[in-house]
């Protein structure tokens, strides 16, 4: 008679317990409290974002787009696709037209900088060696081109 085959109850409750149980919390800001014997839940909003004013937003937009000008392009970019929704998908409301300026300035920037950089970076690996622009590298390549 094979015994592997056919466990006691006892070798099964053993197999059973080996493993304790282990609870998975799906989302981490859902929080579950316990009040007077009954289980209630507290979730966020569905969108943090929406819980933000607009006037505050439109502040925020406009400290990102002013931030830009320090050659900081990167908050344009930011900006642009933070704010893009609230400027031009979102119903109409009072400061929509001051959204729309920035965040359309934001990407233009964005993408003049973008093109300026491109272009400065292209220009300078093509030409270093005819202007003898090695003195400006990091890095002192061997050889020529």
């Amino acid at each position: 008679m094979d015994v592997s085959s056919n466990p006691t109850t006892s070798q099964a409750n053993e197999t059973e317990n080996q493993y304790p149980e282990v609870r998975i919390r799906q989302n981490p800001h859902i929080h579950h409290h316990v009040h007077d014997g009954v289980q209630t839940e507290h979730r966020p909003p569905p969108n943090w974002r929406t819980s933000i004013k607009m006037d505050e937003k439109l502040t925020i937009c406009r400290i990102y787009y002013i931030a830009g000008f320090f050659l900081l392009p990167f908050f344009w970019l930011v900006n642009f696709v933070w704010h893009y929704n609230d400027a031009y998908l979102a119903e109409p409301f009072e400061e929509q037209p001051q959204f729309k300026r920035y965040v359309l300035r934001s990407g233009i920037g964005f993408i003049f900088w973008s093109v300026l950089l491109i272009g400065w970076v292209f220009y300078f690996q093509t030409q270093r060696n005819y202007y003898n622009w090695d003195y400006l590298t990091f890095n002192f390549p061997t050889g020529s081109a």
